[in-house]
């Protein structure tokens, strides 16, 4: 037998108060991101117009107006392209002139308004062509939607 006791190690005691206290952290993080998401209000607020419309339609209604959209969106990349160029320019510029980009940011409303007007035309054309059963279950359909809140869209067919 030895008379040398083995070495005590200091560094375990310390090792342990570590790993719990990370272990708290992570517990603490954890639990007070859930409490923090549970008693939100998120749910009581209604989801954006367009948005609740669209995800309200049947899947084949959707794909037919999501089409469209990309068709509208298209047309006015060229447009978009110029803008940017533009804008560039316009905030490189000195003197700076506000009323520049003004202008195209007005320029880039007016277009958003048009995008918005012909997508509302479609959607009233889907919806007129749809019997007073179909309306019925999209009227449901968008209750739902609202009921559940933004960003909750279940899909449906």
């Amino acid at each position: 037998m030895s008379d040398n006791p083995a070495p005590k190690r200091k560094w375990m005691p310390v090792l342990l108060i570590a790993s719990l206290a990370l272990n708290l952290l992570i517990a603490g993080v954890v639990l007070g991101t859930a409490l923090r998401f549970k008693g939100s209000d998120r749910a009581a607020i209604p989801p954006g117009f367009g948005p609740a419309l669209y995800y309200a339609l049947p899947k084949s209604d959707r794909k037919s107006l999501k089409g469209e959209l990309s068709d509208l969106r298209g047309k006015g990349s060229h447009r978009r392209k110029q803008d940017f160029g533009a804008l560039s320019q316009a905030l490189r510029a000195v003197p700076f002139d506000p009323s520049a980009v003004e202008d195209l940011l007005e320029k880039q409303a007016q277009a958003t308004a048009e995008l918005q007007t012909a997508l509302h035309q479609q959607w009233l054309a889907q919806v007129t062509q749809m019997s007073a059963e179909e309306r019925v279950k999209y009227a449901d359909r968008l209750e739902e939607v609202v009921r559940r809140g933004p960003g909750k869209h279940k899909k449906r067919n």
